[in-house]
């Protein structure tokens, strides 16, 4: 997979995919991570004990995952780059 500076991600032709961290009804879980699956994400990891997700997802598919059954909030990743070490800022 290739790998982008910051929070997209490209697989060979595809649309740039952005880490996203969903927060998903936790009574309803497996059911809410069904319907996000299907709006496009691809889940890297899950909380079930505080209802959320970790995955990407096509940057165009961002709406359809915030209105998917069961997710409750969408949150891009954020990302960071520390100066380089040979910087004069620090």
């Amino acid at each position: 997979m290739g790998h982008a500076t910051g929070d997209a991600r490209t697989v060979g032709d595809e649309a740039p995919r952005v880490r996203v961290v969903v927060a998903l009804d936790p009574d309803r879980f497996d059911e809410a991570a069904g319907a996000a699956r299907r709006a496009g994400m691809i889940i890297e990891s899950e909380q079930r004990g505080i209802g959320t997700a970790v995955g990407t997802v096509p940057e165009g598919a961002l709406a359809a995952l915030s209105a998917a059954d069961g997710v409750e909030e969408v949150e891009r990743e954020r990302g960071y780059r520390l100066p380089d070490p040979e910087s004069p800022v620090q």
